[in-house]
C-alpha cells in the first residue's frame, strides 16, 4: 500500500516519519518537569539530542507529542530543513559518512510493516494543525537494566555501565517511573512495538507488557521489534513472541571473539556467538545483525563481513558510533587507518563477484562501502585520539585485559 518514494516525492527526501507516526517513551532518565520533580520522557527518537527546551510539557503523552516542539520539527521536515535541524545530527552525521541512518531505516520499516495510508495520515496531520493523535509505532524503554558495560555506552542505558561511572566519580541517579496515565489507552493503535533498554529480555517490564497485550488479544495485530546483546536466548518470551504478528530481532554483534568482549564488557563471544546462529537461522523469526563501528572494532570490521558471509548471515547493519564521537575513525591514528582500509579494500573486492552472494551480493557490497566511507570521510584528529586515550584508560582499568592484548592492531598506539 505505502511506497517510499511516492512519500518522498509528496513530502521531500529528507522527510522523518517519526515524529509524525511514531515516539521514543522511556520511563528512566526521566526530565524535569519544570516543578521541581521528574516526568517519563518521549521524544521522537531515541537518536534524537534533546537539549535546550525538553520535548516534554506534562505527564500526558498525547499532550506531549502536539506541544510546540513536536509541531516544529513536523514542519521543518515538511520544510526541507533536515539537515539543519540540531537535534538530528546523529542521522545527518551517519548520512554525510555515507551510512544508512536510523532517519532512512525507520521510514523503510514503516513503509514496510504499517498497515496505515502513510500519505493520508501525513496530510491529516497537517490539516489539523500539525497535531497527531495516534502512536502508531513505539520504541519502549523502561529501564536501563543490562549485564553488559558497553565502552560506547552510558549509565542511562546500562546498570552495569552505571555502576562503573559511579566508581569513577559520577554523581547520575537513575529513577524508574510507572507509565504515564494514557499509555495503555495509546497502545490501542500501535502496530510496532520495539522493545529496547538496556538489554531488554531482561526488564521485567517489557515482560510485563508482553503479558498485557496477549491478555488483552492485542498481540496478533502488533509487529514486535527487540534489541539484544545475545548473552542469552530469550527463553522467557521466546513462545509468547509466537502469539504477536511478527518478531524482528537487532542482535548486536561489534566483532569476533576479544574484540567484541572488550567492546561490550561482559560478553563471552561463544555464548554470542550460538544465540545469535541460533536466532539468525530460526525460520519463524527476522534477524538483523548490528555492527557498531568504533576505533576499536574498525581495525578487523573485514573479519565481521567474512563471519557473516560464513553463517549466510545476509541481514546486517553497519552503524558509526554515536555520542561518543572520540570513540569513532577519527581516532585512530594514519597508520591504523590505512591498514584498516586496506582491509576493507581487498574485503571489496573479494565480494564484488556476484555469484558468491545470489541475491544479497548487494548487502556485503554495501556494508563494506558503509565500513570504507566511516573511516574515508572521518579525518584523524589529534584531540579525539588523545580523548580515546583517557576513554580507554579507564577501560582497561576495569576489564580483564587491555585493549592492546584484545586488539594487537592497537599495540603500537597505547602507550
Amino acid at each position: 500500500m505505502n511506497d517510499i518514494d511516492a512519500i518522498y516525492a509528496e513530502f521531500g527526501k529528507d522527510i522523518c516519519l517519526c515524529p509524525f507516526l511514531g515516539g521514543f517513551y522511556q520511563t528512566n532518565n526521566v526530565v524535569p518537569n519544570g516543578q521541581g520533580g521528574e516526568i517519563n520522557s518521549i521524544r521522537p527518537c531515541s537518536l534524537i539530542r534533546s537539549e535546550g527546551t525538553p520535548w516534554n510539557v506534562n505527564s500526558t503523552i498525547k499532550d506531549t507529542r502536539n506541544n510546540p516542539k513536536w509541531k516544529t520539527i513536523r514542519k521543518q521536515m515538511l520544510d526541507g530543513d533536515f539537515k539543519n535541524i540540531h537535534d538530528c545530527r546523529t542521522c545527518t552525521y551517519t548520512e554525510k559518512l555515507g551510512g544508512t541512518s536510523p532517519r532512512m531505516s525507520a521510514n523503510d520499516f514503516f513503509v514496510e510493516f504499517l498497515d496505515i495510508d502513510i500519505i493520508a495520515e501525513i496530510k491529516h496531520i497537517i490539516k489539523h494543525n500539525l497535531e497527531s493523535n495516534a502512536i502508531y509505532a513505539l520504541d519502549y524503554y523502561p529501564s536501563n537494566y543490562c549485564n553488559y558495560a558497553c565502552i560506547m555506552c552510558s549509565g542511562g542505558a546500562s546498570s552495569k555501565r552505571h555502576t562503573m561511572e559511579v566508581r569513577f566519580g559520577s554523581d547520575q541517579k537513575i529513577y524508574i517511573n510507572d507509565v504515564d496515565t494514557d499509555f495503555y489507552k495509546q497502545l490501542k493503535n500501535v502496530q510496532i512495538l520495539n522493545l529496547t533498554g538496556g538489554e531488554t529480555i531482561l526488564q521485567k517490564q517489557a515482560i510485563e507488557l508482553i503479558d498485557y497485550l496477549i491478555e488483552n488479544d492485542m498481540a496478533k495485530d502488533i509487529i514486535v521489534t527487540l534489541l539484544t546483546n545475545a548473552s542469552g536466548f530469550p527463553d522467557k518470551v521466546y513462545d509468547k513472541f509466537k502469539q504477536f504478528k511478527r518478531v524482528l530481532y537487532t542482535i548486536s554483534v561489534d566483532g569476533l571473539g576479544s574484540v567484541i568482549e572488550y567492546q561490550r564488557r561482559g560478553c563471552k563471544w561463544p555464548t554470542v556467538e550460538e544465540n545469535a546462529l541460533r536466532l539468525c537461522n530460526d525460520p519463524d523469526v527476522h534477524t538483523v545483525v548490528n555492527y557498531v563501528a568504533t576505533a576499536v572494532n574498525l581495525p578487523s570490521a573485514m573479519d565481521f563481513i567474512d563471519w557473516c558471509y560464513e553463517n549466510e548471515i545476509k541481514f546486517f547493519s553497519i552503524s558509526p558510533v554515536v555520542r561518543c564521537d572520540h570513540l569513532g575513525a577519527s581516532a585512530m591514528p594514519p597508520e591504523l587507518r590505512n591498514l584498516a582500509l586496506e582491509r576493507l579494500y581487498a574485503g571489496r573486492e573479494k565480494y564484488k563477484d556476484v555469484h558468491l552472494l545470489g541475491n544479497y551480493m548487494e548487502n556485503f557490497a554495501r556494508g563494506i562501502e558503509q565500513l570504507i566511507s566511516t573511516i574515508e570521510n572521518n579525518p584523524y584528529s589529534e584531540k579525539d585520539y588523545n580523548l580515546f586515550l583517557e576513554h580507554i584508560k579507564k577501560e582497561d582499568a576495569v576489564n580483564s585485559r587491555p585493549l592492546k592484548e584484545c586488539v594487537p592492531e592497537w599495540t603500537n598506539y597505547i602507550p
